[in-house]
């Protein structure tokens, strides 16, 4: 009896301590995910910033150029130097503007990484408890179609039309019942 108290006992220590380090793993890569997220939006807003403090500078060089000069010499100098200033900064914010274009769709990637990872994680947690998700359209005529919910066991708010695309998420023993409600056609009754 008490070796198998202790067998019991390490077995579920050995289960909690898993699920202890798979948790930690999952909020570790989430705060990952997060910090990368963070840190390319702080990227954009430097970007971002950049490109606005250039856009500051030239319009200070072109008021400078622009404004009243006492000879036409001076301006003439002053209009040849500004076209290479003009055509330095214009390089710089392309640069600039290059860059802050690639940081969205690194963004997504990020995000499509964790929904994608939520999803397998979904999928093998269902698969371990022998459930399973179903994605299906209503036909028109079937059984749940045009009736309250309520009559299906589910909240009265709720009413199915030919067309609407259900997810039904359970075991696949009790969803088997519930499949044909949407995908089969009613029996006329007499």
């Amino acid at each position: 009896m008490t070796a198998e108290f202790v067998r019991r006992i390490r077995k579920e220590f050995t289960l909690t301590a898993r699920g202890i380090h798979e948790t930690v793993l999952a909020v570790a890569e989430r705060v990952n995910r997060k910090v990368q997220v963070l840190r390319l939006h702080w990227e954009a807003a430097s970007l971002s910033g950049q490109i606005e403090r250039l856009h500051q500078q030239l319009g200070a060089a072109l008021c400078a150029v622009l404004a009243p000069h006492d000879g036409r010499h001076a301006l003439e100098i002053a209009h040849g130097t500004t076209e290479q200033y003009l055509s330095d900064i214009s390089s710089r914010v392309r640069t600039l503007k290059k860059a802050l274009l690639q940081v969205d769709p690194r963004v997504r990637q990020i995000e499509s990484e964790a929904v994608r990872e939520d999803l397998l994680n979904l999928e093998r947690d269902l698969f371990h408890r022998s459930a399973t998700i179903e994605r299906l359209r209503v036909v028109p005529g079937a059984a749940a179609s045009g009736c309250p919910v309520g009559q299906l066991g589910l909240p009265a708010s709720v009413l199915f039309r030919p067309g609407d695309m259900v997810v039904l998420l359970g075991l696949r023993d009790e969803l088997k019942s519930v499949l044909p409600l949407f995908s089969e056609r009613k029996r006329a009754t007499a």
